[in-house]
């Protein structure tokens, strides 16, 4: 059997697991050979009890049996999502919280005494990661947020009778003591996220995500925090078991510099920006060995949350909560629900259907009806690209018609009419500058309605358009690169704009250019040129 790159990894870690549970049966919570994303753990869980059943076979099985048994899981790697875990994680809305700016300076000490923090509003107290489909935690938790120019500050006050920690390095798996967990995603895209980990010993863990793990994300560990500052208060004491503790409280200061590279959004936040926030807390039973506290062999650690993301998995954003940021004085704006929350719904729900539908056929539906969706197909719109597919829907952000659109990666992102229109010219000029004048016409309206100008000569219909293009343009060195410049795109209400531009084509032969005007309309989704004006600038006479 052959594997690829991700598969190799895949058998790796199979036989490490395997080895594993041959030496000492592997319990799940403690059976974490590296770093990995807690939503992993009952993956792992399953595998060693996987792991089991292969010792009593090992001695007769072949390799190509073995290999029968890790496909599955190396397809469930691939495309690690379900319809059912949509289901659980729909029903649930995320929370929100106004963040106001700090009237005066944070000293962070981790003791929340300061008068700045006061005004702040507290968080809803923490719930278990699934929702109200679990008890609620047996020890309260809650968090406040506050910002200024150089700094995102929050703090949180964690509940708790036997405050222990035991991890000191910087960037040791900190879940695997008891912990604070953030998660930060400025622009709301599902990918390019932050992650920072702390326990009561102040000891942190900080590492980016490019996508989610489930899309394919590796951690990188090597990323950090330059000029954070934390602290930690413990109301009782540290490691102690002979006494009984209250709470510890934690402060967290995230400059704003370490957002820019991935953030594509102002830097700090403006008035009214919104930011993708969640928070967790990692809490382990223990027991005492030796009059130290240890977390107790064989059990499942909780996982208590701000906003529940439905399922145990906290590298899910499209769950986290929305901070809104405010330059108001605390305690005068209300939270404003996102707009174009109806929409992302819409279009998670595409996402995760054709998820479902990847693992069970191993090929992407080719429409909204394939996937049982006919109820949101007028309003979405869905088309297969080279890697996967894209969906998109219309929404309206203040006085501008948007797309919102996601793709196989789970990414979901906004673009305006400008910017959609501009990235269709681009697109074209692409397609024209590998020969492929088929591709170039793919953006003008299919329909006998659609009118060329040029020459004093207007042509009607779509196949007549691209017939005069072959027959102008028959070889690669007639066709020459094509550039567009000086593009002004004017929206003619929500559905139409007018494009005004240069063209100009390089080539041996004869340099050509000119300007030109273009009508585009929204049909079906879809920005399609139904006029062009194509006018050829006469060279100039010495």
């Amino acid at each position: 059997m052959t594997l690829n790159n991700h598969h190799q990894e895949i058998w790796s870690r199979y036989q490490t697991l395997f080895q594993s549970a041959v030496n000492w049966g592997a319990p799940r919570s403690e059976g974490r050979m590296s770093p990995a994303p807690r939503h992993e753990r009952d993956a792992e869980g399953s595998l060693y009890r996987r792991m089991l059943v292969l010792m009593v076979l090992r001695s007769t099985m072949s390799v190509v049996a073995l290999g029968f048994l890790l496909w599955p899981l190396m397809d469930s790697e691939a495309y690690a999502d379900s319809a059912e875990d949509w289901a659980r994680m729909r029903t649930i809305q995320p929370k929100g919280y106004v963040c106001y700016r700090a009237r005066q300076s944070v000293n962070v000490d981790g003791r929340l005494d300061d008068d700045v923090w006061q005004s702040a509003p507290w968080t809803d107290d923490f719930v278990d990661i699934e929702g109200d489909a679990k008890p609620r935690p047996r020890f309260c938790t809650r968090a406040k947020m506050l910002w200024d120019d150089q700094y995102f500050y929050i703090a949180a006050l964690l509940e708790e009778p036997h405050v222990w920690g035991t991890l000191t390095k910087h960037d040791s798996v900190i879940f695997h003591d008891n912990d604070f967990e953030v998660f930060i995603d400025p622009n709301g895209d599902n990918h390019e996220y932050y992650e920072f980990e702390m326990n009561a010993l102040n000891t942190g863990w900080d590492l980016f995500l490019p996508r989610p793990y489930k899309n394919g994300g590796k951690a990188d560990n090597g990323w950090e925090i330059p000029g954070v500052k934390t602290a930690v208060h413990v109301d009782g004491t540290l490691n102690d078991p002979a006494d009984r503790d209250r709470h510890w409280s934690v402060e967290i200061a995230i400059p704003w510099n370490s957002f820019r590279e991935f953030s594509h959004q102002a830097t700090p936040p403006r008035d009214g920006d919104y930011w993708r926030v969640n928070f967790s807390r990692v809490e382990w039973q223990h027991e005492l060995e030796a009059g130290k506290y240890r977390r107790i062999p064989k059990t499942s650690e909780n996982n208590w949350v701000w906003s529940p993301q439905g399922i145990i998995d906290m590298h899910r954003p499209e769950r986290w909560g929305f901070v809104q940021f405010s330059e108001a004085a605390a305690g005068t704006v209300h939270f404003k629900p996102v707009i174009t929350w109806n929409a992302r719904e819409t279009l998670m729900t595409v996402y995760h259907h054709q998820m479902a539908f990847h693992q069970k056929h191993n090929r992407w539906a080719v429409s909204l009806d394939e996937l049982g969706l006919k109820n949101v197909s007028n309003r979405v719109a869905m088309e297969m690209t080279a890697a996967g597919f894209k969906a998109k829907i219309e929404v309206r952000q203040g006085d501008q018609p948007r797309q919102l659109h996601v793709r196989q990666d789970s990414k979901i992102w906004m673009t305006d009419m400008r910017t959609q229109i501009k990235s269709i010219i681009a697109v074209q000029a692409d397609a024209w500058n590998r020969g492929d004048i088929d591709g170039f016409m793919q953006h003008y309206w299919k329909s006998e309605e659609l009118t060329f100008s040029s020459g004093g000569k207007t042509t009607r219909g779509w196949q007549a358009t691209k017939d005069g293009y072959h027959q102008r343009y028959p070889t690669r060195d007639l066709m020459g690169l094509l550039t567009f410049s000086e593009l002004e795109v004017t929206p003619l209400g929500d559905t139409a704009a007018l494009v005004l531009g240069r063209w100009h084509l390089k080539r041996d032969s004869e340099p050509i250019g000119g300007n030109f005007s273009l009508t585009f309309r929204l049909i079906d989704g879809h920005w399609l040129i139904v006029h062009d004006h194509t006018s050829k600038e006469e060279p100039a006479v010495e």
